[in-house]
């Protein structure tokens, strides 16, 4: 049902490297939205969320396989067009708001900058398809790989395997993204869960006037 307002859900996505607290944070901004608005908030994560993007998901981060960075950019980009097209799209129109943990800055860093990919090439993939929904709002938590490697503890699937000198590209990729593209609110996550998360709610609750 959308709500009486007529206004549409708002899309809200959080990025950022392995370690950084995006989960944390988006747990507790689906919890502040729901509180604050009395609207149905829907809490998705990339790759996954859909069947195929589950799928897709465990076909990626399994050791079992090693594909390209083209091929990952690929089936990254066809879990979330199904996440878009199946949950996110209809969402949105029925007034609800979506919390999603990765998306287009993740393929940039991960298999652009990190991978080796042309930067345009992946761009123009990622930003080719004008009717998908567009984040309202896109935060990236900026944290050294150091702090989320002592955060986020032993590795648990094949892209966190590649080591330091990769996530530090990928760091790199994420701050290139938001000078590239623009529309994105850089995060300092080095800090408390609650002043993140204080921060976050700001920037939301700005969104939502």
């Amino acid at each position: 049902m959308i709500p009486k307002d007529g206004a549409r859900g708002l899309f809200v996505v959080l990025d950022g490297i392995d370690g950084c607290g995006k989960s944390t944070q988006a747990r507790r901004l689906v919890a502040a939205l729901r509180a604050e608005t009395g609207r149905v908030v829907h809490h998705l994560r990339e790759p996954g969320s859909t069947s195929l993007g589950e799928a897709l998901r465990a076909l990626l981060l399994s050791r079992a396989h090693r594909p390209g960075a083209t091929v990952e950019t690929l089936l990254f980009a066809a879990a979330r067009a199904q996440m878009l097209e199946e949950l996110v799209a209809p969402a949105l129109e029925r007034g609800e708001h979506v919390v999603c943990e990765r998306f287009h800055p993740s393929t940039f860093a991960y298999q652009a900058v990190a991978g080796g990919l042309d930067e345009e090439r992946v761009l123009a993939l990622l930003h080719g398809f004008a009717n998908d929904p567009r984040p309202d709002l896109v935060l990236l938590l900026d944290l050294s790989v150091a702090a989320a490697s002592a955060r986020r503890g032993k590795t648990t699937d094949r892209i966190e395997d590649k080591g330091a000198a990769f996530q530090e590209r990928v760091a790199a990729g994420y701050r290139r993204y938001a000078e590239r593209v623009g529309g994105c609110v850089v995060l300092r996550a080095d800090r408390s869960e609650d002043d993140v998360a204080r921060d976050v709610w700001a920037e939301v609750a700005r969104a939502l006037r």
